[in-house]
Order: C-alpha cells, then sequence, then structure tokens
C-alpha cells in the first residue's frame, strides 16, 4: 500500500494566480510567460536559492518592464499566492492519521515566508520540502531524490500531486505514482477520484 502522499503547492494546495496576472498585465499567452520564466537565469537561480530578494524582484521588473520599484514587485509577487483551495487544508489534516504527508514545492524565499503567515504548513505536512532550500528545483532529478532520501521510502512507497505536466513526467521517471492536479481546482477531485477521501 502507497502510504505517503507527496504535493506540490502552488495549483495544487494553493492557488497561484501569478501566470494569468502576468499574461493579462502583458497581453501573452501562458505559454511566452512560462517560457520568460524558464530562460531567466535570475528567476531559475532563485527558484533555487541561489540569489537574494532584490537581486530577483530588481530583475523580474526589467524582464516584464513593470513600472514600479523591486519592493513593489515583492507585494504584488506574493499577492499572487492565495490561500489554500476550500476545505483542504482540513483534509489534510484527517489524512494524516493513515498516511504521512508531504509537500515538494517549486518556491522562494519571498512565497515561502507568505506562505507559512498563511498556513502553518508544519501542522499539515510531516515533512516539507522547498526549492531554494533543497538547492535543486523539478524537474531535475535530485529534486524527488532528496525528499525520498530524507524520509526514507522507496518511490514505490509515494503518490505525487502536481499541477504541472513536465513535473509530472520527470517524478513518473523516478518510480513515483503521479497524478496531474487541475491547477483551477486543486487537488481534492484528485483525491476524491482515487477514494482516498
Amino acid at each position: 500500500m502507497k502510504h505517503v502522499l507527496l504535493f506540490d503547492l502552488g495549483g495544487v494546495i494553493v492557488p497561484w494566480v501569478g501566470i494569468e496576472s502576468l499574461m493579462e498585465r502583458q497581453g501573452v499567452s501562458r505559454e511566452t510567460i512560462v517560457e520568460t520564466f524558464a530562460q531567466s537565469e535570475t528567476f531559475n537561480a532563485y527558484e533555487a536559492g541561489l540569489c537574494d530578494d532584490l537581486t530577483f524582484t530588481t530583475e523580474m521588473v526589467k524582464l516584464f518592464d513593470m513600472d514600479m520599484p523591486p519592493e513593489a514587485f515583492a507585494a504584488l509577487w506574493n499577492s499572487w499566492v492565495h490561500p489554500p483551495f476550500p476545505n483542504t487544508l482540513e483534509t489534510l489534516k484527517t489524512l494524516r492519521q493513515n498516511y504521512t504527508l508531504a509537500c515538494l514545492s517549486n518556491t522562494n524565499a519571498l512565497h515561502w515566508a507568505h506562505l507559512h503567515e498563511m498556513v502553518q504548513l508544519e501542522d499539515v505536512f510531516d515533512d516539507c520540502f522547498a526549492s531554494h532550500i533543497m538547492g535543486v528545483a523539478k524537474p531535475a532529478q535530485r529534486s524527488f531524490q532528496i525528499p525520498l532520501e530524507e524520509m526514507g521510502v522507496s518511490a514505490s512507497e509515494v503518490l505525487y500531486f502536481d499541477d504541472t505536466m513536465l513535473n509530472v513526467k520527470a517524478a513518473r521517471k523516478q518510480g513515483l505514482e503521479t497524478y496531474h492536479v487541475d491547477r483551477h481546482k486543486g487537488v481534492l477531485p484528485i483525491l476524491r477520484f482515487l477514494k482516498i477521501i
């Protein structure tokens, strides 16, 4: 029996509307925004904990040609992380009676602090793995190996939930049983489908 439930955070536990907001501001497609982030050395370094908040926010203002100081972008950046999807935290707390719960998130110092203001993550998850603390981000192979090693479990014992198909496919290659989450609905519909709840 699978006994570890491993969750991405943005789009799975909490809504993250940054891409949609930037699409509206920039007048471009989702793919364009995703590609812009993917090609930004500063963004990738920030998610791996390799640059500071000011370097990141200054670069993002330039990258998206925003007329605002870096401090204002930091506030905007955090505003895109919304409170958890309805009933999700309550459901997860109940699941901890029968499963080990963990999160694995591509995140950064600003969002991590903001998340902790909204949610006591340690009250929900047995283990928390954040890319900027691990020093590596999904879909890198090592990003999945670190949680398995630190939890002392094999990939075959884990169910993994993510809203980004690239990460889902990468986790599957590592032997995890993976599920793609609709980022507009969060993880509860998948958990119901699997009869976990």
